[in-house]
Protein backbone atom coordinates (compact mmCIF):
# COMPACT_ATOMS: atom_id res chain seq x y z
CA UNK A 1 0.00 0.00 0.00
CA UNK A 2 1.16 3.41 -0.99
CA UNK A 3 1.06 6.07 2.00
CA UNK A 4 -0.96 8.92 1.20
CA UNK A 5 -0.91 11.14 4.55
CA UNK A 6 2.67 12.18 6.13
CA UNK A 7 2.23 9.93 9.43
CA UNK A 8 1.49 6.92 7.05
CA UNK A 9 5.90 7.25 5.03
CA UNK A 10 8.04 5.00 6.43
CA UNK A 11 10.42 7.98 6.57
CA UNK A 12 8.65 9.43 9.09
CA UNK A 13 7.46 6.66 11.04
CA UNK A 14 11.57 5.59 11.20
CA UNK A 15 12.10 9.45 13.28
CA UNK A 16 8.50 8.68 15.13
CA UNK A 17 8.67 4.99 16.21
CA UNK A 18 5.41 3.14 16.08
CA UNK A 19 3.39 5.73 17.69
CA UNK A 20 3.99 8.93 15.29
CA UNK A 21 3.57 11.24 17.58
CA UNK A 22 5.63 13.78 20.02
CA UNK A 23 6.49 12.20 22.97
CA UNK A 24 6.01 8.63 22.47
CA UNK A 25 3.91 6.26 25.25
CA UNK A 26 5.11 8.97 28.12
CA UNK A 27 1.94 10.86 27.75
CA UNK A 28 0.01 7.52 27.54
CA UNK A 29 1.21 6.46 30.41
CA UNK A 30 0.77 9.55 32.12
CA UNK A 31 -2.46 9.63 31.33
CA UNK A 32 -3.48 6.06 32.34
CA UNK A 33 -1.95 6.36 35.46
CA UNK A 34 -4.04 10.13 35.96
CA UNK A 35 -7.54 8.01 34.97
CA UNK A 36 -6.47 5.36 37.21
CA UNK A 37 -6.81 2.46 35.08
CA UNK A 38 -5.92 -0.78 35.62
CA UNK A 39 -7.09 -4.11 34.92
CA UNK A 40 -10.74 -5.10 33.26
CA UNK A 41 -10.71 -1.10 32.15
CA UNK A 42 -12.30 -1.17 28.96
CA UNK A 43 -10.60 1.34 26.60
CA UNK A 44 -11.06 2.59 22.85
CA UNK A 45 -7.88 3.35 21.47
CA UNK A 46 -8.87 5.92 18.33
CA UNK A 47 -6.52 6.65 15.73
CA UNK A 48 -4.54 3.60 16.95
CA UNK A 49 -2.48 3.24 13.94
CA UNK A 50 0.16 0.85 14.51
CA UNK A 51 -1.24 -0.36 17.70
CA UNK A 52 1.90 1.37 20.50
CA UNK A 53 -0.80 2.46 22.67
CA UNK A 54 -3.23 -0.29 22.71
CA UNK A 55 -0.51 -2.59 22.92
CA UNK A 56 1.10 -0.52 26.42
CA UNK A 57 -2.52 -0.29 27.70
CA UNK A 58 -2.73 -4.10 27.68
CA UNK A 59 0.54 -4.80 29.09
CA UNK A 60 1.28 -2.40 31.13
CA UNK A 61 -2.09 -1.36 32.73
CA UNK A 62 -4.19 -5.23 32.01
CA UNK A 63 -6.72 -2.74 30.22
CA UNK A 64 -9.02 -4.36 27.96
CA UNK A 65 -8.31 -2.63 24.45
CA UNK A 66 -9.90 -2.01 21.23
CA UNK A 67 -7.94 -0.17 18.86
CA UNK A 68 -9.38 1.46 15.89
CA UNK A 69 -8.18 3.56 12.89
CA UNK A 70 -9.24 4.40 9.32
CA UNK A 71 -6.11 3.77 7.59
CA UNK A 72 -5.48 0.35 5.65
CA UNK A 73 -1.58 0.90 5.74
CA UNK A 74 -1.29 1.61 9.53
CA UNK A 75 -3.44 -1.42 10.54
CA UNK A 76 -2.11 -3.92 8.35
CA UNK A 77 1.29 -2.62 10.11
CA UNK A 78 -0.60 -2.91 13.72
CA UNK A 79 -2.51 -6.24 12.84
CA UNK A 80 1.66 -7.69 12.16
CA UNK A 81 3.43 -6.27 15.04
CA UNK A 82 0.48 -6.82 17.65
CA UNK A 83 -1.55 -10.23 16.09
CA UNK A 84 -3.42 -10.40 19.82
CA UNK A 85 -4.61 -7.06 20.10
CA UNK A 86 -8.52 -6.17 18.84
CA UNK A 87 -8.36 -4.04 16.11
CA UNK A 88 -10.77 -2.77 13.66
CA UNK A 89 -11.24 -0.37 11.00
CA UNK A 90 -13.63 2.78 11.29
CA UNK A 91 -14.50 5.91 11.37
CA UNK A 92 -13.91 8.33 14.21
CA UNK A 93 -16.74 10.34 12.82
CA UNK A 94 -19.24 7.78 13.44
CA UNK A 95 -18.35 4.90 15.94
CA UNK A 96 -19.56 1.88 15.46
CA UNK A 97 -20.05 0.91 19.54
CA UNK A 98 -22.77 1.14 21.90
CA UNK A 99 -23.82 3.61 24.14
CA UNK A 100 -21.83 3.53 27.65
CA UNK A 101 -19.18 0.67 26.75
CA UNK A 102 -15.62 1.76 27.75
CA UNK A 103 -14.15 3.42 30.96
CA UNK A 104 -11.54 5.94 28.61
CA UNK A 105 -11.44 6.90 25.38
CA UNK A 106 -7.96 8.11 23.81
CA UNK A 107 -7.73 10.50 20.93
CA UNK A 108 -4.15 10.98 20.89
CA UNK A 109 -3.49 13.22 17.92
CA UNK A 110 -6.70 12.99 16.27
CA UNK A 111 -8.78 15.59 17.07
CA UNK A 112 -7.44 18.27 14.52
CA UNK A 113 -7.53 15.73 11.78
CA UNK A 114 -10.80 15.43 12.13
CA UNK A 115 -13.64 16.92 9.96
CA UNK A 116 -15.51 17.98 12.97
CA UNK A 117 -13.65 17.42 16.09
CA UNK A 118 -17.01 19.18 17.94
CA UNK A 119 -19.50 16.57 16.67
CA UNK A 120 -16.55 13.58 16.93
CA UNK A 121 -16.22 14.60 21.12
CA UNK A 122 -19.53 13.98 21.15
CA UNK A 123 -19.28 10.57 19.54
CA UNK A 124 -16.65 9.65 22.31
CA UNK A 125 -19.17 10.76 24.94
CA UNK A 126 -21.45 8.43 23.90
CA UNK A 127 -19.40 5.22 23.76
CA UNK A 128 -18.18 6.42 27.44
CA UNK A 129 -19.84 5.39 30.67
CA UNK A 130 -20.51 8.19 33.10
CA UNK A 131 -17.12 9.37 34.59
CA UNK A 132 -15.24 7.60 32.01
CA UNK A 133 -12.53 9.66 30.73
CA UNK A 134 -11.23 10.99 27.63
CA UNK A 135 -7.76 11.39 26.88
CA UNK A 136 -6.57 14.17 24.10
CA UNK A 137 -3.11 15.00 23.04
CA UNK A 138 -2.70 17.48 20.04
CA UNK A 139 -1.14 20.35 18.50
CA UNK A 140 -2.56 23.64 20.12
CA UNK A 141 -1.79 27.50 19.26
CA UNK A 142 -0.22 29.44 21.80
CA UNK A 143 -1.56 32.42 22.44
CA UNK A 144 0.26 34.11 25.25
CA UNK A 145 -3.62 34.79 26.88
CA UNK A 146 -5.18 31.71 27.78
CA UNK A 147 -9.10 33.24 26.98
CA UNK A 148 -7.71 34.08 23.42
CA UNK A 149 -8.90 32.65 20.06
CA UNK A 150 -7.50 33.06 17.10
CA UNK A 151 -9.65 31.01 14.04
CA UNK A 152 -7.80 28.12 12.05
CA UNK A 153 -5.77 28.20 9.24
CA UNK A 154 -6.71 25.86 6.86
CA UNK A 155 -4.13 27.01 4.53
CA UNK A 156 -1.86 24.84 6.69
CA UNK A 157 -1.59 21.30 5.85
CA UNK A 158 -2.43 17.83 7.97
CA UNK A 159 -2.83 18.35 11.60
CA UNK A 160 -2.15 22.16 11.39
CA UNK A 161 -5.16 22.70 9.17
CA UNK A 162 -8.14 21.74 12.13
CA UNK A 163 -5.31 23.01 15.17
CA UNK A 164 -7.42 25.74 17.63
CA UNK A 165 -6.11 27.67 20.91
CA UNK A 166 -6.12 26.36 24.37
CA UNK A 167 -9.75 28.12 25.42
CA UNK A 168 -11.31 26.54 22.05
CA UNK A 169 -9.98 23.25 22.03
CA UNK A 170 -11.41 23.18 26.58
CA UNK A 171 -14.97 24.57 25.60
CA UNK A 172 -14.89 21.84 22.86
CA UNK A 173 -14.54 19.52 25.43
CA UNK A 174 -16.96 20.71 27.23
CA UNK A 175 -19.05 21.35 25.00
CA UNK A 176 -19.55 17.69 24.30
CA UNK A 177 -20.40 16.69 28.21
CA UNK A 178 -16.82 16.36 29.92
CA UNK A 179 -15.62 18.42 33.21
CA UNK A 180 -12.13 19.28 32.53
CA UNK A 181 -9.59 17.12 35.28
CA UNK A 182 -6.07 18.17 33.51
CA UNK A 183 -4.64 20.34 31.21
CA UNK A 184 -0.65 20.26 30.76
CA UNK A 185 1.56 21.77 28.25
CA UNK A 186 3.93 19.53 26.27
CA UNK A 187 5.45 21.75 23.43
CA UNK A 188 8.81 20.61 24.37
CA UNK A 189 8.08 17.05 22.90
CA UNK A 190 6.98 18.67 20.05
CA UNK A 191 10.35 20.90 19.28
CA UNK A 192 12.32 17.89 20.08
CA UNK A 193 10.02 15.88 17.51
CA UNK A 194 10.58 18.63 15.06
CA UNK A 195 14.41 19.22 15.32
CA UNK A 196 14.51 14.76 15.17
CA UNK A 197 12.46 15.32 11.51
CA UNK A 198 14.77 17.85 10.10
CA UNK A 199 17.68 16.16 10.68
CA UNK A 200 16.50 13.50 9.08
CA UNK A 201 15.51 15.23 6.12
CA UNK A 202 11.84 15.77 6.29
CA UNK A 203 10.73 19.51 5.20
CA UNK A 204 8.25 20.80 8.35
CA UNK A 205 7.42 23.56 5.60
CA UNK A 206 6.08 20.58 2.95
CA UNK A 207 4.15 19.01 5.63
CA UNK A 208 2.53 21.58 7.65
CA UNK A 209 2.90 24.22 5.40
CA UNK A 210 5.26 26.45 8.23
CA UNK A 211 8.12 25.77 9.76
CA UNK A 212 6.72 24.65 13.30
CA UNK A 213 9.93 25.58 15.11
CA UNK A 214 9.25 29.23 14.24
CA UNK A 215 5.01 29.22 13.62
CA UNK A 216 2.88 31.76 12.50
CA UNK A 217 4.68 34.99 13.27
CA UNK A 218 2.24 37.42 11.46
CA UNK A 219 -0.63 36.67 13.51
CA UNK A 220 1.03 35.67 16.81
CA UNK A 221 0.55 32.26 17.05
CA UNK A 222 2.89 29.64 18.33
CA UNK A 223 2.36 26.02 17.90
CA UNK A 224 2.37 24.07 21.00
CA UNK A 225 1.61 20.57 22.17
CA UNK A 226 -0.84 19.71 24.97
CA UNK A 227 -2.28 16.29 27.07
CA UNK A 228 -5.90 16.79 28.08
CA UNK A 229 -7.82 14.80 30.14
CA UNK A 230 -11.52 15.12 31.26
CA UNK A 231 -13.99 12.99 32.82
CA UNK A 232 -17.99 12.66 31.10
CA UNK A 233 -20.03 14.18 33.65
CA UNK A 234 -22.99 12.12 35.04
CA UNK A 235 -26.33 12.82 33.99
CA UNK A 236 -29.04 13.19 36.69
CA UNK A 237 -32.41 12.07 35.46
CA UNK A 238 -35.85 12.95 37.72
Amino acid sequence: MIASHPYESETVRAVTGPTIRPGGLALTRRAAEACGLGAGARVLDVGCGTGATADCLRYEFDASVIGMDFSPLLLADARKRHPELYIVRADAMALPFKAAGFNAVFAECVCALLPDATSALKGFSHVLQSRGYIVVTDLYWRTGTEMATIPPNTNLGGCLAGAVDRYTMIRRIEAAGFEIDLWEDHSDMLRQLAAQLVWSGVSLTDWWGIDCTIGCRNDGRRLGYCLTIAHKKEVFNG
